[in-house]
């Protein structure tokens, strides 16, 4: 039997098609949320039915909707960099029709207003069905008696007139698709899913209520005691939802190194790849003695330790980053900050490991020669952090990046190690690459090996790396196909080896 979907299409009537709302941090939301439709909905409907007519009729039909989780097919959109300014009035400009019907023709208005800068999001496409954004909630296989409560959605999206804010003026409709036709819908696919890029706030069994309440207190927002504040709506969910034109990120955790004294710890960064094998060292001791609920007997060694089986092409493991310092010309590039990485989907594994990590000191090796070991501390999300796992279209290698093979000094050669190499860092995404002895980050070193003798021009490697090519690389994506960290590239991804930064 086809799959059937109901299909809610909500299209803007700006002719250059905006979007001006906010999630619940005032950050930009886009696509706009499943729980800011609902909302809609709701208003819709009360408009459209009063008193009972609503109860009987929209009630029914609204919670059985609360109770979906939509896929959304949306065009691609983008902030606007310049704002624009309006001015709007508050509630004291009564005052100047009083002021104005007496005569005082000097009264002014800019007093009595509020400047606000807007950042509106624009749709990257016009015209009628590429500017419309869809709502798809999938269908029980036998649906007949949901026919009612289709035609209810159906009829009050007809009334639906604007998307939160009443700048955002819309039409909504729905229809009946099946999957050959959801297959053909022009725009971005946003699916719901564990660790995607953006958090949609979605509506739940109780949100109908909840905005009966704030519906009620706002009625009586104003008694014998004075101003009542109308709560904000807590009743809805967030949901992660993952672009089709944006890989899924990889989860991860920070932590700082800190000394006794909660001073940070630093470690020279050509030999960074000590300090990820004390914390690879830790993670397995930890999940050797508390290992998740359900996973195979050697999952330690395969997941945790890194140990690829013969003939495993679908490896998964933990990456364990040690993090240099950078962001401006002058920063000390030691390692103070560690990052442990998991593969897309496996946020539970390393939410797991990251409880029995936290206050864990590390224990010193005789090659380390540090001393007094350092904790590790959740870090804070800083500028340095944030320049491993925001956003970017570009990206360059802090550390070098340890090539799949030896490139016989042939640059035809280097670019297919490196093409396989993004492959095998689940990087799909086309994008313009060039590469170097040197990285983009002055206070990176070289991709030249290790020499002790001369002096740290090039970082150490493991002994199996040693006769692998190794190059700085960056990285250019399209803007619609921008990429967000962490991102770790080549043969030494897991140890702290080409780790990418993002640049402007």
């Amino acid at each position: 039997m086809t799959k059937k979907f109901l299909c809610l299409t909500i299209r803007f009537l700006d002719p250059v098609p905006t979007f001006h709302g906010r999630d619940e941090g005032g950050n930009p939301e886009w696509p706009p949320s499943p729980l800011r439709v609902f909302q809609a909905l709701v208003a819709a409907a009360a408009a459209r039915w009063r008193g009972s007519n609503f109860a009987d009729r929209a009630v029914p039909a609204l919670n059985w909707l609360a109770t979906l989780v939509p896929d959304i097919v949306a065009p691609a959109a983008q902030i606007e960099r310049t704002a624009y300014r309006m001015y709007v009035p508050h509630n004291a400009g009564d005052l100047m029709t009083s002021a104005w019907s007496r005569g005082d023709t000097e009264a002014s208005m800019a007093k009595h207003r509020v400047e606000k800068d807007v950042w509106p999001t624009r749709l990257l496409s016009e015209g009628e069905e590429l500017s419309a954004v869809r709502y798809l909630y999938a269908m029980p296989e036998t649906g007949a008696e949901l026919g009612p409560l289709q035609q209810v959605i159906a009829d009050a999206a007809h009334s639906v007139t604007h998307l939160g804010r009443g700048v955002d003026m819309v039409t909504a409709d729905t229809s009946i698709l099946d999957s050959d036709a959801v297959a053909r819908l022009p725009g971005e696919r946003w699916h719901p899913t564990m660790g995607g890029s953006s958090h949609l706030r979605i509506p739940q069994d109780d949100t109908l209520t909840g905005l009966n309440r704030r519906y009620e207190d706002y009625l009586q927002r104003i008694g014998p005691a004075g101003f009542n504040p109308v709560k904000r709506l807590s009743e809805f969910s967030l949901v992660s939802y993952q672009s089709s034109a944006v890989a899924i990120e990889r989860p991860f955790i920070i932590f700082e190194l800190l000394r006794d004294d909660d001073s940070r710890f630093s470690y020279p960064q050509e030999k960074l790849i000590h300090i990820a094998g004390m914390v690879r060292h830790l993670a397995i001791e930890a999940m050797t003695n508390s290992p998740p609920a359900s996973v195979a007997d050697d999952w330690v060694s395969s997941y945790v330790a890194g140990h690829v089986k013969d003939g495993d092409v679908s490896h998964r493991q933990f990456s364990y980053l040690p993090l240099p310092s950078v962001g401006h010309e002058k920063i000390d590039p030691s390692v103070r900050r560690m990052m442990i990485a998991a593969p897309p989907g496996d946020a539970g594994f390393l939410k797991h490991l990251a409880r029995l990590l936290v206050g864990r000191q590390l224990k010193p090796t005789a090659e380390t020669r540090i001393g007094l070991a350092p904790t590790l501390v959740a870090a804070r999300m800083d500028n340095v952090a944030r320049s491993y796992v925001r956003q970017s279209t570009g990206w360059a290698s802090v550390t070098p990046v340890i090539l799949p093979g030896y490139d016989d000094r042939k640059p035809a050669k280097t670019r297919r190690l490196i093409e396989k190499a993004l492959l095998q860092a689940g990087i799909d995404q086309p994008c313009e690459f060039d590469w170097g002895p040197f990285s983009h980050f002055p206070k990176s070193l070289s991709a030249h090996k290790y020499d002790r003798k001369q002096g740290p021009n090039g970082y150490i490697r493991p002994d199996h790396l040693l006769n692998q090519t190794a190059v700085h690389l960056k990285l250019h994506f399209a803007e619609n196909s921008k990429m967000r960290g962490p991102l770790a590239i080549g043969s030494g991804r897991h140890c702290g080896l080409g780790v990418m930064a993002a640049i402007d």
